[in-house]
């Protein structure tokens, strides 16, 4: 089968579409009024400009019939209800274009001006400045556009803190993404999949530095032509590359402390047909941070005077960092001006050395010697201790055993992705096809030494030095057909096709040395696991208007297989799955005005169990403590549903959207105790079903010329229903299938313990930035809140972080910039959470990164430097941008 569709996929990429030709493409079905198109370019660079006034006049009398601003790439389409009319087109700094007569043909309905050409002012571009500059946040109404680069709390960084101040979303310790307060994100680079990430679409971020970024893309309600899978919606990272004439680019250096260093360069030179771009970054980086965690537990589940009780704080210190570099090399050749082959290359190389010191101390004794009652007793959900009270608490007189493990690991990860794209416009810009192919293949390895010294008051010191090997390999090939078809100005329909192979190896060791310095494989941690995942899709799309509405309605079919194979000495078990699902999407715009809409989208989900999701090696830093994945794990599917408005005013904008999600099987990690050895595993299982709404605001105001305001919140109810006998019995097949144990349901209750709530809470998240323009320079305040929010075992704490930046420009040209910012100035992003099961209590907080300062240098070359506000009365938000 894998064979049949690469051929027949390869086959319609190069297939000459017979109905695809000029001729048999239109069939009008305009009206009046008249419909008079264009593309406004600069005549110097050949490139499209944004945001240029077009004004149509009547002859007559002189009175404006129509016009607006220009959208991207410097295209336009208005309406006139005049016939004797004429344009002038303007932007600022360029000479201004006049068409003194347009001529309408007897019968024509549409006026195609074709390119406009204006050229530099050049009187006025010596002193001019220019404010006709790409918002940092535009709406249309399928997608969110987050332009990155003026974010002066980005400077010095990477993907990761780009992320991080992107309204709506946040990323954890872990590298996991969440939208609206759910993960499951999809993570796209430049529109595909992409090893510049990592195969868990968060795990690659931190390596990808931020200046080589452009823009973020939100889509909460994706159509059909987007993978289903993603169950919050997706994130597409646009890198940054210019189309325009000649030579041109910037370079990009950073330090900071803790130590951190970086070098960026985004390079371009077009000339005729052939464009060339390159981005490079390299970066050092180090990264300190730590926490600490106290357990508070019996050894059994029965309440006696005479059972142990034991407490055990655990401190961690680490440092996370080294040298990364990332390079992406490739060209556009445009055969004409409506067909376009892209070549691109990608290379990425880290070398990191990590290093992480946990302390545990252990104190036991008979139940009530301790001076404080159980926390699970008197610690409710909406409460937190502090920590270096609770351990002063504590007597030295019940320490049983102190134990330093110290991890050192060497991570090394290289990553190379090819990628080939041609494009074909027909009679129309709206009517072309799309072919691609994209190969990645990534290697990560991981070389740990771990040495534990136990000290007990009642044993002898215990000396442990072990060594652990993780070799993974990754490769995905991807192969894509998309054709658009106009049926009219606003009607068209849309088809495609995608087949995706991927295949994942792993070999994982973990050996102990005796006493005589011989290593030998720990039990259970000496395997290879197989991933193979193949996803084959088709969608239709159908799109119209008619008079105010716009209505958009596609489905999107997908089979996967999925066969996971635990390789052991004893025996090679497998486990082979197969899904087919259809996964419908619509969207319905009703056009309030020429500026203002509002819209009504569906769209179903679907998450399937990732790689690391059905892994079932644990990760072996942490001794006690224990992370697995589970290889019997179902894909959870989310009915998404969404009604979003667009209101601006001069120079106030507002975007807002009510959603709602419903999931089935929804995969949470759930934490059991191993009551024999006191070790926590945390496993991901398809717990219930959830229910999630929610309000999310977003705001800005741009009306005075040195003052920018953005807002944004989300309030969002959770709601998790669990049924705990089946969920039970999921945890129990995986310690029978994955650890081989216990054999009998019974005998995993006496063993291991675990407990589920059903979960009802309200919380909300807020961002809220400002940015002041003067003395030609820009400073930047940003303060971000993430609320409190419960889980099925615990809940976790707020969290409030502010982070400052400050830039200005120098040179005669303006085309260095240097920045100064501060990511987390008060050093209050930590994670803080409790987990509360039965007769067991936890808190942990942890910070990945404490405060970070970076000072960076931005030269610019032939390019000009755009400061201040934005042309229009539309604020931060691009008018006409339904999806279809």
């Amino acid at each position: 089968m894998r064979l049949s569709i690469l051929v027949i996929t390869y086959f319609l990429m190069h297939l000459n579409i017979g109905f695809a030709q000029p001729g048999n493409v239109e069939k009008s079905i305009d009206t009046p009024p008249i419909i008079i198109k264009g593309k406004v370019i600069d005549a110097d660079t050949g490139q499209g400009l944004d945001f240029a006034t077009v004004s149509i006049y009547s002859k007559s009398d002189g009175a404006i019939s129509g016009g607006g601003l220009t959208e991207n790439g410097g295209f336009f389409s208005f309406k006139s209800d005049k016939k004797d009319i004429y344009a002038i087109i303007e932007f600022i700094s360029y000479e201004s274009h006049t068409i003194d007569s347009i001529e309408i043909r007897q019968g024509s309905r549409m006026i195609d001006l074709g390119e406009i050409l204006l050229s530099p002012d050049a009187v006025q571009l010596e002193d001019v400045e220019i404010v006709a500059e790409r918002s940092e946040t535009t709406f249309s109404l399928d997608k969110k556009v987050f332009t990155v680069g003026k974010d002066l709390a980005n400077r010095g960084g990477n993907a990761e803190d780009v992320l991080n101040n992107v309204p709506s979303l946040d990323v954890d310790i872990e590298g996991n993404i969440s939208l609206r307060g759910s993960q499951g994100v999809r993570v796209l680079i430049d529109g595909r999949p992409s090893s510049l990430v990592g195969v868990n679409d968060g795990s690659g971020l931190r390596s990808l530095p931020s200046n080589l970024i452009d823009k973020i893309e939100v889509i909460t309600n994706p159509s059909a032509r987007y993978d289903a899978e993603g169950m919050a919606g997706i994130i597409n990272i646009v890198l940054k590359k210019n189309t325009g004439g000649g030579f041109n680019g910037a370079i990009d250096v950073s330090g900071g402390i803790p130590a951190n260093a970086g070098l960026s360069a985004n390079l371009n030179y077009r000339k005729n047909n052939l464009n060339w771009f390159v981005n490079y970054g390299i970066n050092y980086r180090t990264g300190p941070g730590g926490g600490n965690t106290i357990q508070d537990r019996l050894t059994d589940n029965e309440l006696d005077d005479n059972l142990e009780r034991q407490v055990t704080v655990q401190n961690r210190d680490m440092s996370r960092g080294g040298l990364s570099n990332s390079i992406r090399f490739g060209a556009d050749y445009y055969f004409s001006d409506k067909d376009q082959l892209t070549g691109s290359f990608n290379y990425k190389y880290s070398n990191n050395n990590n290093t992480a010191d946990l302390l545990f101390q252990d104190y036991s004794d008979a139940l009530g010697s301790f001076d404080f009652e159980p926390l699970w007793q008197n610690i409710n959900e909406n409460q937190f201790f502090d920590f270096d009270d609770f351990e002063n608490s504590i007597s030295n007189d019940l320490l049983q055993l102190t134990t330093f493990r110290r991890d050192d690991e060497k991570e090394i990860e290289s990553a190379l992705q090819y990628d080939l794209n041609y494009s074909k416009e027909f009679s129309s810009r709206e009517h072309k096809l799309n072919a691609s192919v994209s190969f990645r293949d990534r290697l990560e390895t991981e070389k740990n030494v771990f040495t534990e010294n136990q000290s007990s008051f009642n044993a002898e010191d215990i000396t442990l030095n072990q060594r652990g090997d993780v070799r993974e390999d990754y490769t995905t090939l991807e192969l894509q057909l998309d054709y658009i078809q106009p049926l009219g100005k606003d009607h068209k329909w849309e088809a495609g096709l995608k087949g995706s192979l991927r295949d994942i190896r792993t070999n994982y060791l973990v050996e102990q040395a005796d006493a005589n310095g011989f290593y030998t494989a720990l039990p259970g941690l000496n395997n290879a696991f197989n991933y193979d995942e193949d996803v084959f899709a088709a969608y239709g799309i159908y799109g119209n208007r008619l008079n105010d509405i716009s209505f958009q309605f596609g489905l999107r079919s997908e089979y996967a297989l999925i066969n996971t194979t635990l390789v052991s000495s004893e025996d090679v078990p497998e486990n082979k799955r197969d899904f087919f699902n259809l996964f419908p999407s619509g969207h319905v715009s009703y056009h309030l005005n020429d500026t203002d809409a509002l819209q009504i989208s569906y769209s179903r989900r679907i998450r399937r169990p990732r790689f690391w999701d059905l892994n079932p090696f644990f990760t072996f830093q942490d001794s006690r403590n224990f992370f697995s994945g589970n290889p019997n794990l179902n894909p959870q599917f989310t009915d998404s549903y969404e009604i979003g408005s667009i209101k601006y005013w001069e120079g106030v904008s507002l975007s807002s959207s009510f959603f709602y999600r419903r999931t089935a099987s929804s995969i949470q990690r759930l934490i059991t105790i191993d009551n024999t050895s006191f070790s926590t595993f945390r496993i991901p299982v398809n717990v219930g079903t959830t229910d999630d709404y929610g309000l999310d605001i977003t705001a800005s105001y741009t009306a005075l010329k040195w003052l920018r305001l953005n807002f944004n919140t989300n309030i969002f109810r959770n709601q998790l229903s669990v049924n705990r006998d089946v969920v039970a019995q999921e945890v129990f097949r995986y310690y029978r299938d994955v650890q081989d144990n216990p054999d009998d349901f019974q005998a995993f209750e006496d063993r291991y313990s675990f407990n589920l709530q059903e979960t009802d809470n309200i919380t909300w998240n807020a961002r809220m930035t400002s940015r002041f323009t003067f003395f030609d320079s820009d400073l930047q305040l940003r303060l971000n809140y993430r609320g409190p929010r419960q889980s099925a075992q615990g809940e976790s704490r707020a969290v409030t972080s502010v982070d400052l930046g400050w830039s200005k420009d120098f040179l005669e040209k303006k085309n260095l910039s240097v920045t100064l910012s501060i990511r987390d100035l008060f050093n209050s992003r930590r994670r803080a959470g409790s987990v509360f099961l039965d007769d067991f209590f936890q808190q942990s907080e942890f910070q990945w990164r404490s405060r970070t300062g970076t000072v960076t240098l931005s030269y610019r070359i032939n390019q000009k430097k755009k400061r201040g506000g934005n042309r229009g009365s539309g604020g931060d938000f691009g008018g006409g941008g339904e999806s279809f």
